[in-house]
């Protein structure tokens, strides 16, 4: 990525192959997902922390290659997942020990890559932020989003009240099919503050005005958490993901014994062109995933 903009930043390049710190692996890409979080750094609304030249990505799933000297949790050869922050958009990438999980056998590198940021982030707002009671009534907006849909499934193991959900169009319509007890509101027909009753947890993926018409529908001893934007109520909680690689081999569990859906929109090479085209997709329900071709090389 050779600046923050539109999708012509993104450019093919030769890099050399990352160097290992003692605790990390090398992993050989197969498969990567592209994340919201990931279309917001390349346009420059998040992230900037870092100056551009640099490799954009969020999710990887491929296999080890090489072991830094410290490692002594994972094995050359193994199938492994993790979400480190950047350089995921290459064929090779760095990252350390404690944010691997191993893929299970029956469970596919798109699947892993699908999980590994979205579904990983959702995952560890329900089952460690989130403190879910059976009397609970939850709203969660952007139900058919990554980080939505992942929460609506989550919440749904705790065997809650009632889950609400914001979505539109063909994401609603998916929504509802998946789970005949949600219930859908499609934002672009219903304000949702003025039709459900008071929430006692809120998890917000959508931001701005969102935001601001959760708070008059959460009780006051409510909690909201948002992935998207902070907040001076005390109710509010901003929640950004610290990749852990035991929850989301948690979560890659639950996908190999039938437990978790991961829904997959559409799979394309690894190129920049598909890498652009995935960039400027809109309104996708599932995740978008570029497979990277098995060829012979170095290891």
């Amino acid at each position: 990525m050779k600046n923050y903009g539109d999708v012509d930043v993104l450019v093919d390049a030769q890099v050399p192959l990352p160097e290992l710190k003692p605790k990390q692996v090398l992993i050989k890409q197969r498969a990567v997902a592209i994340d919201p979080y990931d279309v917001g750094l390349r346009a420059g609304i998040k992230g900037r922390e870092k100056e551009p030249p640099l490799i954009a990505g969020s999710s990887a799933a491929g296999e080890i290659v090489k072991l830094g000297s410290k490692v002594t949790e994972f094995q050359l050869g193994q199938r492994v997942a993790a979400s480190p922050h950047l350089r995921t958009y290459a064929e090779y990438v760095a990252v350390g020990q404690s944010q691997l999980a191993l893929i299970p056998q029956n469970v596919t590198y798109q699947q892993a890559a699908a999980c590994a940021l979205g579904v990983q982030t959702a995952y560890q707002i329900v089952y460690d932020s989130l403190k879910l009671v059976e009397s609970d009534r939850v709203l969660i907006h952007g139900g058919a989003g990554s980080v939505g849909f992942a929460a609506i499934q989550f919440v749904r193991q705790h065997k809650v009240a009632d889950i609400y959900t914001t979505a539109s169009g063909l994401g609603a319509d998916f929504l509802r099919n998946f789970d005949n007890q949600l219930h859908v509101i499609d934002y672009r027909r219903e304000d949702f503050s003025k039709s459900v009753p008071k929430m006692d947890k809120i998890i917000d993926t959508v931001g701005g005005e969102s935001l601001k018409k959760s708070l008059s529908v959460l009780k006051k001893d409510g909690n909201l958490i948002s992935t998207v934007s902070d907040n001076t109520d005390p109710r509010v909680k901003f929640f950004f993901l610290k990749s852990n690689g035991k929850k989301l081999e948690a979560v890659l569990k639950q996908v190999a014994t039938g437990n978790f859906y991961v829904k997959i929109a559409e799979t394309a090479p690894f190129n920049v062109i598909n890498l652009r085209k995935f960039h400027q997709a809109k309104h996708v329900v599932g995740k978008l995933i570029l497979n990277f071709e098995e060829k012979n090389d170095m290891f």
